[in-house]
């Protein structure tokens, strides 16, 4: 990682929006949630958007999934929250419309998007 990432990365060590890790390592289960992770970092990396204002997004999705759940929910999944998050602030950013972000997202799910990487 870079130094601005990991000044990043650093900012979510504690409290509701820690990330998962594994032996001070990041954790993922699955492939997309590195690249959630990935495209949430890129965008506050090329100043898109502060990444304090990433950060203030999955702490307020958090909270928001806190609320209406029980502490011992199993549907709990950290990377849906960071997902949720990112949705939110590039739509409320304008970097995606809302039916840019249902046509891609169907994409992924039908697995009829052409992956570049």
């Amino acid at each position: 990682m870079n130094a601005s990432t990991e000044t990043y990365v650093d900012e979510l060590r504690e409290g509701v929006g820690a990330l998962p890790r594994n032996c001070e390592s990041l954790q993922f289960d699955e492939p997309w949630q590195g690249r959630a992770f990935g495209m949430a970092l890129a965008l506050a990396e090329a100043k898109t958007y502060p990444w304090e204002s990433f950060r203030q997004s999955l702490i307020s999705t958090i909270g928001a999934w806190d609320k209406s759940h029980t502490p011992d929910d199993e549907t709990w999944n950290y990377y849906e929250q960071w997902l949720a998050a990112f949705e939110k602030l590039v739509l409320s950013q304008g970097l995606i419309s809302a039916e840019e972000l249902d046509r891609r997202t169907e994409e992924f799910q039908t697995r009829s998007r052409v992956e570049l990487i």
